[in-house]
């Protein structure tokens, strides 16, 4: 499936590295210019999840990946995308000294702080999971 993502980045010297990824396949992609237009063909099985894999947090950069488009066969997944949801994976020595602890899993999420994987299901036809999300939304 042809996936395009916008990732905004922010980074002094060290560029955000991220793998996506399916259940089938991964990519590895720096995050280099602050406006990242990432064009993948990655495949994807009927029921599975786009992932988005932060693997270089630098603590002294303070480097972040921001989610901002994603499409998948030319369907734009905008009103999806805060249907993602983050898991962190905390420097532990840092997660030690937080009061109160911070959440295990942040929901909705578009930024990615630390590194982890952000995630979003997938289920094809792309059409089909987009008419049923909005036939039941009780909004």
């Amino acid at each position: 499936m042809q996936i395009d993502l916008v990732i905004e980045s922010k980074f002094t010297r060290t560029a955000p590295v991220c793998n996506i990824k399916t259940s089938k396949k991964s990519m590895r992609v720096s995050c280099t210019q602050k406006i990242n237009t990432i064009k993948l063909d990655l495949p994807m099985g009927q029921i599975d999840s786009l992932d988005i894999e932060f693997i270089n947090k630098d603590d002294h950069d303070d480097n972040v990946i921001m989610v901002k488009k994603i499409f998948i066969d030319d369907i734009d997944l905008q009103h999806f995308i805060y249907k993602g949801e983050f898991r962190p994976m905390y420097n532990q020595d840092w997660f030690d000294k937080q009061q109160p602890k911070p959440p295990l899993v942040y929901k909705p999420c578009t930024e990615l702080r630390h590194n982890g994987v952000w995630s979003i299901k997938i289920i094809q036809p792309i059409w089909k999971m987009m008419l049923e999300e909005w036939t039941n939304d009780d909004r």
